[in-house]
């Protein structure tokens, strides 16, 4: 695969990133204006259990994004894989659809919503056991294109499963407030999206059922600790809403969901960019291309951190305002610290994510898989004991802990068996991490709007200076203004190809 498929795909990446975000931005507070609190409450977590269910893959996307990278050495080896994967799914999906319908009515009772909601949230949560079915299958043909680089087709798929259901929410919201026709909704978008998959496949191999043995038992084997690391996965991101629906109310779910989807964007930022690098350290590692994967990972690393700073610093230090013009100045006035700490805790996550999808990629699943479990059960438990003392702010707190997942970092740059490993560690700790919390503070000092500029410029300046002093950058930089891109002579190519 050439340097410029890898280079487009990450381009597709940041452009759905960019169209979820400006989607995201534009239907939240009409959202909430036209559900109100309790409402888009439960709406939210209706999608956190969505979300959370898909913990019973067995983190198959991944699996299947990996395997299919390899080098082919069969013929029919992608009809083998995909049906193998569908099949160990499906199973799977009418398991978790089984026991999520028959617990509807307690974790209903248990939420707590307005008896004029509690029939509509039982009902949809019965709409949502169905979509399990139809959502767990696409996670396998996810996980297929996007090991075939074709991420234009994969984001707008995406784009379709993620904003359709939003913006239906909101116009059906107009009409009736029913959260069973909202769930029935989202079944309807499910069944749409599956069905484009299932045609592109045709399309691309042929639709032919050949799950084999020996593929299965390899999928089975990797699933454990793959479940293991989506359990974790989901636990933090999904069912920490749940908590805070149980512990605080729905209306303190909704706020905290609403953070979180903010903070989020902080990932999906650097999900943009180092998705990519689990198929292609997967078919480094078995190239044995180990220095070319090194130089690449380093790189990535580093630009994800000036991101983390860049971002987080900018949203921290400006989040009242950006809350004041985005929902309310009432609402911005009671959260914002709140969303800053989120910002925080995501903006570091991010500064994790090339460790983790390259230790992915070279199949050190069971590595990762402990440490996201490990990080994600003690943020959990802090978040219950926090959220007692200190309500909703000691739930931002919390999910600070998510910091553990660095270590992720220190063991892929052990792997390289670099020498420079703990420079190399410090420097982008410090550099991603540093503008983060000095904007933190400047924001628990409430200060003045100039000083907000002043940091503002700062970091700008930072920024800049770290990436002047990249001299392959500037290099690249400059072919693409002259247009030369990579019309080079075959010898500079070969050089290039992985980078």
């Amino acid at each position: 695969m050439t340097t410029n498929k890898y280079i487009k795909a990450v381009s597709y990446n940041i452009a759905y990133f960019l169209v979820s975000s400006l989607a995201y931005l534009v239907l939240t507070p009409i959202a909430i204006r036209v559900m109100g609190g309790e409402f888009y409450g439960l709406w939210m977590i209706l999608f956190a259990v969505g979300q959370l269910s898909l913990i019973g893959t067995l983190g198959i996307e991944t699996i299947v994004n990996k395997f299919a990278a390899e080098v082919k050495e069969t013929h029919g080896a992608d009809a083998n894989l995909l049906s193998s994967a569908i099949l160990v799914t499906l199973a799977m999906a009418f398991i978790v659809a089984a026991i999520l319908f028959t617990f509807r009515g307690f974790l209903a009772q248990r939420i707590g919503p307005s008896p004029a909601h509690l029939t509509q949230f039982k009902n949809a949560l019965a709409v949502y056991s169905i979509m399990i079915i139809p959502q767990f299958t696409i996670r396998v043909f996810h996980g297929f294109f996007l090991a075939q680089i074709m991420n234009r087709f994969v984001r707008l798929m995406d784009l379709l499963n993620s904003l359709l259901p939003l913006l239906g929410g909101v116009i059906l919201s107009l009409v009736a407030q029913n959260l069973t026709l909202l769930a029935l909704w989202n079944l309807f978008v499910s069944l749409i999206v599956l069905g484009v998959f299932l045609f592109r496949t045709y399309r691309l191999i042929g639709l032919r059922w050949l799950p084999t043995r020996v593929i299965t038992r390899r999928l089975l084997g990797f699933s454990p600790f793959m479940f293991i690391e989506s359990a974790a996965i989901n636990l933090f991101q999904q069912f920490d809403r749940l908590l805070v629906a149980l512990m605080l109310g729905p209306a303190a779910s909704g706020i905290y969901s609403v953070a979180t989807g903010v903070g989020l964007r902080m990932s999906i930022i650097a999900g943009s960019v180092t998705e990519v690098l689990l198929p292609y350290a997967s078919r480094k590692h078995s190239l044995g291309e180990k220095h070319k994967l090194e130089n690449i990972v380093l790189k990535v690393t580093r630009y994800i951190s000036l991101m983390a700073a860049l971002v987080g610093g900018l949203l921290i230090i400006w989040m009242k305002e950006l809350l004041t013009a985005w929902i309310s100045p009432q609402y911005a006035e009671a959260n914002a610290l709140f969303f800053c700490v989120i910002i925080l805790a995501y903006s570091i996550l991010s500064l994790s994510r090339p460790a983790h999808q390259t230790l992915v990629g070279l199949g050190k699943v069971r590595f990762t898989s402990l440490v996201y479990l490990g990080s994600a059960a003690l943020m959990l438990v802090t978040l219950c004991l926090l959220s007692m003392t200190r309500g909703l702010l000691g739930a931002g707190y919390a999910n600070l802990v998510m910091t553990l997942l660095l270590c992720m970092s220190l063991y892929l740059f052990k792997w390289f068996e670099d020498d420079q490993v703990w420079r190399y560690f410090a420097t982008d700790l410090i550099l991603g991490m540093l503008p983060l919390v000095v904007a933190l503070i400047l924001v628990g000092m409430r200060c003045a709007l100039p000083l907000k500029w002043v940091f503002t410029i700062g970091l700008l300046g930072l920024v800049f200076f770290v990436l002047a002093r990249d001299d392959e950058l500037k290099a690249r930089l400059k072919r693409l203004v002259t247009g030369s891109g990579l019309a080079k002579s075959s010898e500079c190519g070969s050089q290039v190809k992985d980078k």
